[in-house]
């Protein structure tokens, strides 16, 4: 299960620092043209105003969410169904200049529950980043952020079973940089990310310990890129990553590397993508907890079946930790295809797929997860400012767990209104 709301999101923005020392030089690059989807293109259409303030542009936004889910707890029976009502303020600042960057954004996302008020809760997100162009193909970035999130009910994680939502910090510090000569390019980036759960308390009062699970992970990561035509770049990257938990007794501490060599292209102008293949590996500092290795692999395809109809594919696979037992940790791969299409100029249709499969490795771990999810919705651009969107979604997860399995459907009614 993903976290609520800024666990991704978070690492998104983190991450995009050093993909905006100019990732469309790596890979996008060396396109003859940009590949759009439709959501991409229409949201350029619709593009806010903004708030000129000197050199920098001020993005306000606001969104009010409605949201019925008919199983809140992600439980297997006596499912408890809710409405939920969420508001997600936001303000965005970014540079205008022609060299260089700087990019910062601050949003909350307060939730409030109709019926069980112990689910309440609020997170929030601050980052900042920033990029130096010191040559036409040399720059340096880096940024930071700080995030308050909640785990979503029915994490495999989430330690006994709290009266509340299981709230924690994320702080992320990255710094990268990127160097093309010629055909050929490189980019390195490091970073420092920083995990911290707060306890949690039971119905009955009992104390849930969290800061087993506080951690600091560090990750360094090396890409060497070449490119063959204007269609076609081949690459190869290694990352490597250490986790140290604040707590040693939980015996948890690991390191791992993955090693991939792929190629990014763009097919006659309407499809872009890049495939990747290798291998990733974890051992522990704990020789009572078996090392996983492991093959990996992984992707994303966009194809602009028309101008209106854009698909989008994607598949990665990983290494996750867990707090099961004896289980070392977890390999997740997962599978999205999504389907864009373009109704009108302010009307947009769009439907997913996606399957994960999450399979735990280590002495005595039996768990496996299936997960399926699908939705549709609806996207209408009132005009420059609004935007209204309706959506439903479906989640089924199917698990050898005890109380392991669970469905959901969610029917989502969204105003999104920007300046």
């Amino acid at each position: 299960m993903k976290h609520m709301m800024f666990g991704a999101s978070t690492l998104a923005l983190v991450a995009g620092i050093a993909n905006a020392q100019d990732a469309e030089r790596t890979g996008r690059a060396v396109m003859a043209t940009e590949v759009l989807p439709v959501s991409e293109r229409m949201a350029t259409d619709h593009a806010p105003i903004g708030i000129r303030a000197g050199s920098f542009l001020v993005i306000p936004r606001v969104e009010l969410i409605e949201t019925f889910n008919d199983n809140i707890y992600a439980t297997s029976e006596d499912e408890e169904s809710d409405l939920i009502t969420s508001i997600r303020p936001e303000v965005a600042v970014r540079s205008n200049w022609n060299r260089h960057a700087v990019n910062a954004v601050a949003k909350a996302d307060i939730r409030r529950y109709a019926d069980n008020k112990d689910e309440d809760h609020e997170n929030f997100l601050v980052a900042a980043d920033g990029r130096v162009d010191i040559l036409r193909n040399t720059s340096v970035g880096g940024g930071v952020s700080y995030a308050q999130d909640h785990e979503d009910r029915g994490d495999p994680n989430t330690i006994g079973t709290p009266e509340e939502p299981t709230r924690f910090n994320t702080t992320i510090a990255r710094i990268g940089a990127y160097r093309g000569v010629g055909k050929a390019n490189a980019r390195v980036d490091s970073e420092v990310k920083k995990l911290d759960y707060e306890d949690g308390t039971t119905a009955a009062g009992t104390n849930i310990d969290n800061d087993v699970r506080d951690r600091t992970e560090y990750t360094q990561s090396l890409r060497l890129g070449y490119q063959l035509t204007r269609q076609f770049e081949v690459f190869g990257r290694g990352a490597w990553d250490n986790r140290v938990y604040d707590n040693k007794d939980v015996a948890r501490s690991n390191n791992g590397q993955t090693y991939t060599v792929g190629t990014s292209f763009d097919i006659s102008g309407k499809t872009k993508g890049e495939v990747y293949g290798g291998y990733m590996s974890r051992s522990f500092a704990n020789n009572n907890r078996d090392s996983i290795s492991d093959p990996t692999f992984g992707g994303k395809l966009t194809w602009n079946a028309t101008d209106l109809t854009s698909v989008i594919g994607s598949v990665n696979r990983g290494i996750e930790e867990t707090t099961l037992g004896t289980s070392s940790g977890f390999v997740s791969t997962d599978y999205d295809l999504g389907v864009e299409h373009a109704l009108t100029r302010d009307v947009m249709l769009k439907s997913n797929i996606g399957y994960t499969n999450n399979k735990y490795e280590g002495a005595g771990a039996q768990r496996e997860d299936d997960i399926l999810v699908a939705g549709a919705g609806v996207d209408y651009w009132l005009n420059r400012c609004l935007k209204a969107g309706l959506s439903y979604n479906f989640s089924d997860r199917d698990s050898n767990a005890v109380d392991g399995d669970f469905s959901r459907n969610t029917v989502m009614l969204r105003l999104t209104a920007t300046y």
